[in-house]
């Protein structure tokens, strides 16, 4: 009986440390057709793409009509993807792909921002590569970007 409890806890965090290796590898999904890709069926994703999504969709940002030059969006971006502890893997004037790796055994998340400006939106996605519930962690990881970009541009608002 002190076997099986001290092997069962060990299987488990065995099985999580195995998971989380699992997730380095890949990549972030990356733009399908020109936007940020749905989140499957699971409840660790977030996408501002697709309102029809009502289990994954949070709200775009609109960007204020004065910003014509993306430049400053640009910066203010990469800046609070690294400070909320984002490692940028891919950047280009209209997309970024960021890393972001758990406290917990150190699984690995995606977040995209994609920038709009002929429809002067932001689309944000944040999704787990591996697993099955977040427990929240890409939607508060969004709001927080969010929360940053509203103080560097404050009159970037949620849509």
């Amino acid at each position: 009986m002190e076997f099986i409890a001290i092997a069962l806890p060990a299987m488990v965090i065995l099985l999580f440390w195995l998971m989380a290796m699992a997730s380095r590898e890949g990549r972030a999904i990356g733009l399908v057709d020109g936007q940020l890709a749905r989140c499957s069926a699971k409840p660790n994703c977030v996408c501002s793409e697709y309102p029809d999504d009502s289990s994954h969709y949070v709200e775009p940002l609109v960007i204020p009509a004065r910003i014509e030059n993306s430049e400053r969006l640009h910066q203010s971006i990469k800046i609070v993807l690294e400070e909320v502890g984002g490692e940028i893997q891919i950047q280009s004037n209209a997309y970024f792909a960021a890393t972001f790796e758990s406290r917990f055994l150190g699984f690995i998340d995606d977040v995209e921002v994609r920038i709009d400006m002929p429809r002067q939106r932001v689309y944000l996605r944040s999704a787990s590569r591996i697993g099955y519930s977040d427990m929240g962690a890409n939607l508060k990881r969004v709001n927080r970007i969010t929360e940053l970009l509203n103080k560097r541009i404050p009159s970037l608002k949620v849509f």
